[in-house]
């Protein structure tokens, strides 16, 4: 990772880069965004066609429980992995279960354990907060450059590889058992065994970028570059490359602001996306041929 750092930092003395990258938390930071956003782009369309946004909102929320939860049992507050993916890998397959087997709606199920998770969230902070540090704890929530770690960057980027191997592979299975469930059992598949590899996907992704982003904007990230991209797009294809293209300059932009700015990070990545979706807006009488609506593949 030195090696790294180390040849970033040099283009930033050299001129090639703003001075600010001249710091290992900004690189550090830099190679994160490079990493994650790409794929939360693509990811997004995804969940942006599928209606499950707030799902993203749910996860991102029960990164809190799993936070203290792993505090509890004694991990590093530096590293909270098994508590952090293991509560929220429960949560979303709850979740997908509970769908499958309920004629409730995605959004009403959503909204059950979304208020749940922050009813147990809030009690986990109160208990956390009185023995260990809330800044550290903040990272998690709001997304921080300063508690970005070298194990954090690891787990990030294989993390990001696995999934994004996996969610490729998937992809065209993913959204035709999503909106054609009946052509895919014709065709071997099985939609049911496809969500629950998505939402796994999904919450894997989605936990390993919190510290950059924040638990309580993660949503914004994924969500808003693909409606952006959804603005101004004529098919699927063109849709899953804009919305990376989107989340990408969000995240590396939105990066170099944050290291100008004394704002934390995931708060001007989601600035940055909220431009971009507006300008979207502004530029689709211009660019779009029709669009592709939510729901149309």
């Amino acid at each position: 990772m030195d090696l790294i750092y180390d040849i970033i930092k040099g283009w930033a003395a050299a001129g090639y880069l703003p001075s600010i990258f001249e710091h290992t938390f900004m690189v550090r930071g830099l190679l994160a965004a490079i990493i994650i956003g790409p794929l939360l782009g693509a990811m997004g369309t995804v969940v942006v066609t599928k209606k499950l946004s707030f799902f993203t909102q749910t996860i991102g929320n029960a990164a809190m429980s799993g936070v203290a939860i792993g505090l509890l049992f004694g991990e590093p507050i530096e590293g909270t992995y098994a508590g952090l993916y293991g509560f929220c890998l429960i949560v979303a397959l709850l979740m997908t279960f509970v769908k499958n087997r309920s004629r409730l709606s995605n959004d009403t199920i959503i909204g059950v354990v979304l208020a749940q998770v922050l009813g147990i969230g809030i009690i986990m902070m109160i208990v956390v907060t009185s023995q260990f540090n809330i800044h550290q704890v903040e990272g998690i929530l709001f997304g921080s450059l300063i508690t970005l770690n070298d194990m954090d960057l690891i787990t990030l980027a294989v993390a990001s590889l696995v999934v994004g191997i996996l969610f490729s592979y998937n992809f065209n299975r993913v959204m035709l058992g999503g909106f054609n469930p009946i052509l895919a059992k014709a065709r071997g598949l099985s939609p049911v065994f496809l969500e629950y590899v998505f939402v796994t996907l999904m919450t894997v992704v989605v936990v390993a970028s919190l510290k950059l982003i924040g638990a309580l904007l993660v949503l914004v990230l994924v969500v808003v570059p693909a409606a952006g991209a959804q603005n101004i797009v004529s098919n699927l294809r063109q849709f899953v490359w804009v919305s990376m293209l989107f989340s990408t300059i969000s995240t590396t932009l939105g990066l170099l602001l944050s290291g100008l700015l004394p704002i934390p990070s995931g708060a001007v990545i989601v600035l940055v996306s909220s431009v971009l979706f507006y300008g979207s807006l502004l530029l689709k009488p211009i660019l779009s041929r029709g669009g592709i609506s939510q729901g149309e593949v």
